[in-house]
């Protein structure tokens, strides 16, 4: 029986549940909207349709009841739809209308608990909504709806924390409406801009100066009201990794995301990094980005598509050397191998070549070690490197993608494992972020090809490649990119680095 199941994807990273991700890796469709954490969908299967309804730049997100159509006809043709939604599904999520609208419609649905910022914004700041002797309960309130701005002076009067959602641009009406209600002027207050994200940011400051803080700082913007604010009781800590202090009776913190706090606790932030590719490679990039203090964008968009290589196994004893470029390669041949039944043991007399370490640590999370890894991990290197081996090319095994360097060709017969497919929405998304970033990472030749076939570079952008097949896609553009030493995502990552400090 078909069944859609509304997940919520929790507050940045590490907060989607257990249940949420087992359900991504096994859902035929995926409804989503904007998120925190993009790389959410790199648990989907590749053939996953993925049907994007939230908020473009620029742009309103798709009504409500068009979202219900889509559920409905998604839970009428697949087996599996998960509805990914930020936060917690029905928290301020509309969740239950789309509850109410699948059960009119006879479909079956599930609703799986997320993380909701009500209580993570302030929590991944260090600041809890509950304390003894100081908040016995909280109140977690919508700061605007479509109806306009609550009375907010009713709660001026409550002696448990408040907290506000989507408060950016209500912060001076919450601020006058709680002063006029008769709560004190100096009540501790904090500010939790883009909480669970690279870039987050906690103010603390007196309920006075709320509207003024809440200026400069970046949307979505939680506020919280309430003793526990206290820098004295709980000093903001934003991943224990604290900034410096404004003149102005409040404390600011920032993550170690690359950024710094100038005087007065402004901040001056390096350029946007978006990082390209399939979703392997950049949550890759960006997970090595983040670990450095670099925020970075996921613009994933390319998708391994498995293709039959039955052709390959009926023949496989006529090669001595299996050749591996990716870990998309390897896990998906791998897939296929257990699908088909195939006893490891026939691979117990063949050599494996890996084009990296990455490449090579996902052979040997099913249990081959590679007996060959170029000192250069380019196409060429791998290539010089099995003639040095004698390695014949009519026994050798060139298992990669369709769109595979030409370079290695002449190495062995080539087996195409997968195929590289643009994901059309995922291409639109990163298009639209490529365009206005100030630095570009690219994974390769043909996601270069892909993507500034759909957009061009923002004028005086900088742009990485991980090897010169990929430069050669953006020099034939009129680019000029910075191309790695080795191809290595920890390489990309550095270069992508210091591309982001030049930039003036």
């Amino acid at each position: 029986m078909n069944k859609v199941y509304l997940v919520g994807a929790g507050t940045g990273r590490g907060m989607l549940t257990l249940r949420g991700a087992e359900l991504l890796k096994n859902c035929s469709c995926v409804v989503y909207d904007s998120l925190l954490r993009e790389e959410l969908l790199d648990f989907c299967p590749p053939d996953c349709e993925r049907i994007f309804v939230g908020k473009r730049a620029g742009e309103h997100s798709a009504e409500q009841s068009e979202i219900n159509r889509i559920l409905i006809e998604c839970g009428k043709k697949y087996p599996v739809t998960v509805r990914l939604k930020g936060g917690d599904p029905f928290v301020f999520g509309r969740g239950g209308e789309e509850l109410l609208a699948l059960r009119a419609a006879g479909i079956a649905c599930e609703a799986v608990p997320g993380v909701t910022s009500a209580i993570a914004a302030a929590e991944l700041a260090g600041i809890p909504v509950t304390h003894r002797g100081a908040a016995r309960g909280f109140t977690v309130l919508a700061a605007h709806s479509a109806e306009g701005a609550p009375d907010f002076s009713k709660y001026a009067r409550a002696e448990e924390t408040l907290v506000f959602l989507m408060a950016k641009a209500a912060a001076g009406d919450i601020m006058r409406g709680l002063l006029a209600g008769g709560m004190a002027a100096d009540m501790p207050a904090a500010l939790l801009s883009a909480a669970g994200a690279e870039n987050s940011v906690c103010v603390q400051c007196p309920l006075c100066e709320l509207e003024e803080r809440a200026a400069s700082l970046p949307a979505p913007l939680t506020v919280v009201v309430g003793k526990v604010c206290s820098p004295a009781l709980f000093p903001a800590m934003a991943g224990a990794e604290n900034g410096g202090t404004c003149a102005k009776n409040c404390t600011e913190s920032a993550p170690k995301n690359g950024a710094e706090l100038c005087e007065g606790g402004a901040e001056k932030r390096r350029a946007k990094i978006c990082v390209t590719g399939t979703p392997a490679h950049v949550s890759r990039v960006c997970g090595i980005l983040r670990e450095r203090g670099v925020s970075a964008e996921n613009c994933a968009f390319l998708l391994p598509i498995p293709l039959d290589l039955s052709g390959f196994f009926a023949k496989m004893q006529n090669y001595e050397w299996l050749v591996f470029t990716s870990e998309n390669g390897v896990r998906l041949f791998f897939e296929q191998v257990k699908e088909m039944g195939i006893d490891l043991r026939a691979f117990g007399g063949k050599k494996f070549a890996a084009i990296g370490p990455h490449t090579a640590q996902t052979l040997q999370s099913f249990g081959f070690i590679p007996d060959l890894i170029p000192e250069v991990y380019t196409a060429d290197a791998l290539a010089l490197a099995l003639a040095a081996r004698g390695a014949k090319r009519e026994k050798t095994a060139l298992l990669r993608a369709k769109q595979g360097a030409g370079r290695l060709s002449g190495a062995g017969e080539q087996f195409a494992v997968y195929e590289l497919s643009p994901d059309p929405a995922l291409l639109e998304r990163a298009a639209e972020r490529v365009s206005a970033a100030e630095v570009v990472t690219f994974g390769s030749a043909f996601g270069a090809k892909c993507l500034l076939e759909k957009c061009a570079l923002k004028a005086g952008a900088a742009a990485v490649c991980i090897g010169e097949e990929a430069a050669k896609e953006l020099r034939l553009r009129g680019y000029a990119p910075a191309v790695c030493r080795s191809a290595r995502a920890e390489e990309l990552a550095e270069a992508a680095e210091r591309a982001a400090k030049e930039r003036p």
